[in-house]
């Protein structure tokens, strides 16, 4: 608990410095974009349209996610869960250097609530999404997830 808080310390530190030269800094911006982006994961393997959630990715996280769908969908509660987000942390901020874009990371704890049992909160999860810079916008670069465990 004491490096996840140090982290986010850091974290915010850099981010109140960036956000004073440059707005897509803004840490209320980029929580929501965290949100959405999930939400559209969610949607995706729910089988939603991919061309929504292309438009937020790279190419290679695109590339990645469309291999690997599979794969988050037994790593991540399933559709018939609905997960909910407790909390979204920005953990790592990092400007860009030597022809590298700007990028971020945010850490996403949550449960997934089973429809089926009204109220009912089993599975946690805790999954990292990175972000890279494009212009003025933000987009998926990476999703890893961290742990998943039953309650």
């Amino acid at each position: 608990m004491f490096w996840y808080r140090l982290r986010v310390s850091i974290a915010g530190a850099r981010l109140s410095h960036l956000a004073q030269k440059d707005r897509i800094w803004d840490h209320g911006s980029m929580t929501e974009l965290v949100r959405i982006i999930f939400s559209l994961v969610l949607r995706t393997r729910s089988g939603g349209d991919m061309d929504l959630l292309k438009k937020q990715c790279s190419v290679s996280c695109f590339k990645k996610l469309s291999c690997e769908l599979d794969e988050i969908n037994r790593t991540i509660p399933t559709p018939a869960e609905t997960p909910v987000i407790k909390e979204i942390a920005i953990i790592d901020v990092q400007p860009g250097k030597n022809n590298k874009p700007d990028m971020f990371t945010a850490l996403i704890k949550g449960v997934s609530k089973d429809t089926t049992k009204h109220n009912d909160y089993g599975s946690e999860f805790l999954a990292t999404y990175s972000f890279a810079r494009q212009g003025e916008w933000w987009l998926l670069d990476e999703i890893k997830i961290k742990k998943f465990f039953q309650n």
